[in-house]
């Protein structure tokens, strides 16, 4: 059987995906795991008894190079026939499988040992899910626990303590590496065959004892894709409360990881972050993770992350708050009590972004029964808290209302959402209208100071402008038919006939009228006279019809960056005749083409909106 081990060994194993931790078995080492089957002597009992005892006490391969134990060899190959086993066989050989589960992890294997360990476990119980023999079920139990244990440890072999004697753990501050695979196959051939165990043994090289462990974060990746399904069918339904304090002890190795918001952390935080979603969609595991994950959700660095792990953040946020129902509540209280607690604070900005996270995070109408006391908590923050960040972050839950509340149950929040726009459009037409000395001047020079001296506007206030634009911009994106009261607004904000082509008996005023301008056109007027700004920044490639949502950017340089969005809606609510006019004006596509379509453009933008950018 060692010598089974030494011929695994030189069979090289296919190239795999680097999410994946557990080998992907080739062609050639198929052949060995199908001759041996083939022996009739070498029966599964046989089998197991045999690489138990090689693992256990295992012989040295001599390489080209150095020499190789075959205990890591021995497993893969095992992992292999246990793979290839029948749910009878499997059924029939319990006992020896557990032994061997049993008594390898106990060895100092190296992590790969640990994670095929972990594969042959899950592997063996997703196929026999339910042991009729008590005995099986509760080793079983024990072995699982054993085994998890033992990858939760890797798990946290780059963290170290925060002092010689405390038991909090943090992350090492340095790169994480993980073992590179593309020194050994070329990227684009996915069926080159590398040696894993060769380019981990070399990374283990590469490094101090002090840098962070090659294997931390495929650990991490491993547990993320097997360890709560696997609790789930190991312990009973009346016996789920024992895995918690199994979840604890794992936990205590992943918290450290989604505290940390560093670039370098990212991979294990991703990792992390997926474990935890994983975990969260069973609820009898809350007690292991609900104080923690609320601690993180506050924490000022919450939303410093990658793109790739605000899917999961979302699971969890929304698996919290449906576990504990009053959670929601009480942040809707945090909100209203930060208005007195804190009142210089950046507190208000901070809660509200989180109460829109969290619905966000939820499904449709998932909290319409909640909308009473949003909307007081909105009026009173408006009414208390009219600060630029505060704005921004309300127009940013205005949007996450559109996504997550039946159009029928907005009805009474429309008004406070319009006249909040209102205010702010107001706002910015009032600081761009020009001063004497501003309107004395050429139009030429009015357009070189504007170039040469951006509006000196902070950069609150541009995020607020941007924000109230962005909301703007979802409120026109979503087809009428799914926002029909909106429809008794629009005209308030966008041109829907153009009156200079217009000759019709009402188009003349009557004496002392004014003209009733939509907001953003008087916004364009204003940038125009205080900035010489006009339809030259429209570049002529954009003449194409665009899509909704046009906003995409996170920031604005300066306030007239935002013009070419104005033009743009100023053009594309006329009708065909006014758009056909003038080509060189660009058009956006509405009403849009396909609803789910720009609803699934809606909830990604909306998704990247939380994101904070990472500092490298």
């Amino acid at each position: 059987m060692a010598s089974v081990g030494s011929v695994w060994l030189s069979r090289k194993t296919k190239r795999r995906h680097r999410n994946k931790v557990l080998p992907v078995l080739s062609e050639s080492r198929l052949i060995v795991v199908d001759l041996v089957k083939s022996l009739s002597s070498m029966r599964p009992e046989t089998v197991l008894h045999l690489v138990k005892e090689v693992v256990k006490k295992p012989h040295q391969i001599k390489a080209e190079q150095k020499s190789t134990l075959v205990d890591i060899p021995m497993l893969e190959f095992s992992y292999a026939y246990v793979l290839s086993l029948s749910p009878q066989t499997l059924q029939e050989n319990v006992a020896p499988l557990l032994s061997l589960l049993r008594e390898s992890v106990q060895l100092n294997l190296a992590p790969p040992g640990h994670f095929l360990l972990l594969g042959i476990l899950d592997d063996f119980v997703n196929r026999l899910p339910n042991l009729d023999n008590k005995k099986d079920s509760r080793d079983l139990q024990e072995v699982t626990q054993r085994v998890l244990e033992a990858v939760g440890g890797v798990a946290g072999s780059s963290l170290e303590q925060t002092s010689w004697l405390s038991r909090n753990l943090e992350v090492k501050n340095q790169p994480q590496i993980c073992p590179e695979l593309e020194d050994s196959a070329e990227p684009d051939d996915p069926d080159a065959e590398v040696d894993l165990l060769g380019v981990g043994s070399q990374a283990s090289t590469m490094v101090s004892a002090s840098a962070p462990s090659v294997y931390s974060v495929q650990a991490l990746a491993l547990l993320a894709e097997i360890l709560a399904p696997l609790l789930d069918m190991v312990y009973r339904s009346d016996e789920k409360e024992k895995a918690v304090p199994l979840i604890t002890r794992i936990m205590y190795y992943v918290f450290p990881y989604l505290k940390n918001h560093s670039a370098y952390n990212m991979p294990s935080f991703g990792a992390g972050a997926q474990l935890l979603s994983s975990l969260s969609g069973y609820a009898y595991t809350k007690r292991a993770w609900r104080k923690e994950a609320f601690e993180l959700f506050m924490d000022p660095l919450f939303f410093t992350m990658e793109a790739s792990c605000a899917l999961h953040w979302r699971s969890i946020i929304d698996h919290l708050l449906t576990h504990e129902k009053t959670m929601f509540k009480d942040l809707m209280s945090m909100q209203s009590s930060s208005l007195k607690l804190f009142p210089s604070a950046e507190q208000k900005p901070m809660l509200l972004k989180r109460q829109a996270f969290a619905m966000f995070s939820g499904e449709v109408d998932q909290y319409h029964l909640f909308l009473p006391l949003i909307q007081e908590r909105l009026s009173e923050t408006l009414r208390v808290a009219q600060t630029p960040a505060v704005s921004a972050q309300t127009f940013l839950m205005f949007r996450v209302l559109l996504l997550r509340i039946s159009p029928q149950h907005l009805t009474s929040l429309w008004p406070i959402m319009v006249t909040e726009l209102i205010r702010i459009f107001s706002r910015l037409h009032k600081a761009l209208q020009s001063d004497n000395e501003v309107s004395k001047l050429s139009k030429v020079v009015r357009g070189a100071l504007a170039r040469n001296n951006p509006p000196n506007i902070p950069q609150q206030e541009l995020d607020m402008y941007l924000s109230a634009c962005k909301f703007l911009d979802t409120s026109l994106a979503f087809p009428p038919d799914k926002m029909p009261l909106f429809q008794m607004y629009r005209w308030a904000f966008v041109p829907e006939v153009d009156v200079d082509r217009y000759s019709g008996p009402e188009n003349a005023l009557l004496e002392g009228e004014q003209e009733c301008k939509p907001h953003v056109l008087r916004i364009l007027e204003g940038m125009q006279l205080r900035h010489g700004v006009s339809n030259g920044l429209v570049e002529e490639s954009c003449t194409e019809p665009l899509e909704f949502p046009l906003l995409r950017q996170r920031s604005l340089p300066s306030i007239t960056h935002i013009v070419p969005f104005f033009q743009t809606l100023c053009c594309s609510f006329q009708g065909p005749s006014a758009q056909g006019a003038d080509r060189s004006q660009p058009i956006a596509d509405y009403p849009a083409a396909s609803s789910d379509g720009v609803l699934k453009r809606l909830e990604a933008v909306t998704e990247e909106e939380f994101l904070d950018p990472m500092e490298s």
